[in-house]
């Protein structure tokens, strides 16, 4: 009996702990918002890579995905932050982007070199310092500097980058190279990322990562 009245007694305290009912709304639309966040990131990346990507560079993907421009709400940035993971003043603010006002608004490779907010170039604290680093040497450099860079650092050789890379050119704004049209004044700079990362995939990671279906889409409506 007593053997009995534990696993009862047990069984209470984890229905009391894991009561459904417990969670409010807000954690259910959080929920909501992994799981979306989830499914998004799998079209953007190849899922037979089974890697993920880290937060901060999801957070960035997810941005340009979500609002297809580089300024919009901080408090809907802030949401995006909560869903992946990352601290939104600690992690985004002053790294990767800026707040302005009410608003958000997203660095390029550039200016996050010009504002020394590059983070190493090897990965290790986010994907997306790669990225730029390698786009930024292709925009003062060349195209062989930035694939030597990524070399060197050993980033060519970890699937996650490719991965990461993948999902940037899937968001970024193609520049008028890939289009035939000017993009906008406001997402020029991003639109030249777009640009140097797309040549340099063609060049090093062509048999490694495919091309982005963005483009695919423009050659569908241009012809």
């Amino acid at each position: 009996m007593p053997e009995v009245r534990r696993r009862q007694r047990q069984a209470e305290l984890f229905e009391a702990e894991w009561d459904p009912y417990a969670a409010t709304p807000e954690d259910a639309l959080d929920a909501a918002r992994r799981e979306v966040k989830r499914w998004r990131m799998e079209q953007l990346t190849h899922l037979q890579r089974q890697v993920e990507l880290d937060p901060r560079t999801e957070w960035f993907v997810l941005a340009w995905d979500a609002f297809q421009a580089p300024q919009f709400p901080y408090d809907e940035a802030l949401r995006l932050a909560r869903v992946v993971g990352v601290d939104m003043e600690r992690e985004i603010i002053g790294h990767l982007a800026e707040k302005k006002a009410s608003n958000v608004i997203l660095w390029d490779s550039g200016t996050r070199a010009a504002k020394g907010a590059l983070g190493p170039s090897d990965g290790s604290r986010g994907w997306i310092d790669a990225i730029h680093h390698a786009a930024h040497a292709a925009r003062t450099r060349t195209l062989q500097a930035a694939a030597e860079l990524l070399e060197r650092s050993g980033a060519t050789q970890e699937p996650v980058f490719l991965s990461a890379l993948e999902a940037v050119l899937e968001v970024l704004p193609p520049s008028r190279a890939f289009t035939g049209f000017d993009p906008a004044d406001a997402i020029l700079p991003s639109a030249t990322d777009f640009e140097v990362l797309e040549n340099l995939r063609r060049l090093a990671f062509a048999d490694r990562v495919d091309v982005p279906t963005q483009l695919e889409l423009w050659k569908e409506e241009t012809t």
